[in-house]
C-alpha cells in the first residue's frame, strides 16, 4: 500500500506544507514567545527540547488521520524553501459528524500582514472543496477572550461568534474561558 502524500497548498504569498524536523527552532521561537503565547491556549515552552515534541505531535496528526497541521511559509523563489513563520490546520476532525476544529499561530513579527487570514482561507477552501479527502460541514475555532486579531481573522473568513465557553480550557494553573466561532460549509461556499 502506498503511503498518502501530504497535501501542500499554495496561495498568493504563502506555501503551506508539512512541518519538518528542521522547523524545531522556529517552533520553539513561537511557542516560547511571551507575546505570542499570551493569546494562546497552552503553556509557554521553557526548554528548546519541548519543541521537538510539538513537531512530532503536529506531524502525527496527518500520519494517524486525526487532523492535519501545515507549516506556514512565505512564498520564495522556485525550488527554495522559506523558514516556518507559523502553523495552521485542523487540530482534529470527527468523521461521524463531519466537523473539525481549526487552529493557527504566527510568529509576532508576521502579525498584521494578513498572512493568517490568507492561510486560513486556503485550508478552509481545501476542506470545503473536498481536496483533503474528508467530508467536513462545520469548522469550529476556540479563541482566548481578548484575542481581537484572531477574531478578525475568523470573521474575515466567514466565521460567526456562537458564544462563550466558560472554563473550557486549563493553563496557567487555572480554568479559562474560550470564545466559540463556527463556519458552515454552505455559508462559506456562498461567499
Amino acid at each position: 500500500m502506498r503511503p498518502k502524500l501530504f497535501p501542500n497548498l499554495y496561495s498568493n504569498r504563502l506555501v503551506l506544507d508539512e512541518v519538518r524536523e528542521d522547523d524545531t527552532d522556529a517552533i520553539y521561537d513561537i511557542f516560547s514567545n511571551p507575546k505570542a503565547m499570551s493569546l494562546y491556549d497552552m503553556e509557554r515552552l521553557t526548554k528548546p527540547e519541548e519543541a521537538s515534541d510539538i513537531v512530532d505531535f503536529l506531524r502525527n496528526k496527518f500520519t494517524h488521520n486525526s487532523g492535519i497541521r501545515w507549516a506556514i511559509r512565505e512564498a520564495s523563489a522556485p525550488g527554495k524553501s522559506s523558514p516556518l513563520i507559523g502553523t495552521c490546520g485542523f487540530n482534529n476532525w470527527v468523521a461521524y459528524d463531519h466537523s473539525a476544529i481549526i487552529g493557527y499561530e504566527l510568529a509576532p513579527e508576521f502579525w498584521g500582514k494578513g498572512y493568517a487570514t490568507e492561510a486560513i482561507h486556503k485550508i478552509i477552501s481545501a476542506a470545503y472543496n473536498d481536496e483533503l479527502q474528508i467530508h467536513i460541514n462545520r469548522i469550529e475555532a476556540s479563541v482566548v477572550p481578548g484575542n481581537i486579531g484572531s477574531e478578525k481573522v475568523l470573521k474575515k473568513n466567514g466565521f460567526i461568534f456562537e458564544g462563550r465557553l466558560h472554563e473550557k480550557a486549563f493553563w496557567d494553573d487555572q480554568y479559562q474561558d474560550m470564545n466559540l466561532f463556527a463556519l458552515i460549509k454552505s455559508r462559506f461556499l456562498k461567499s
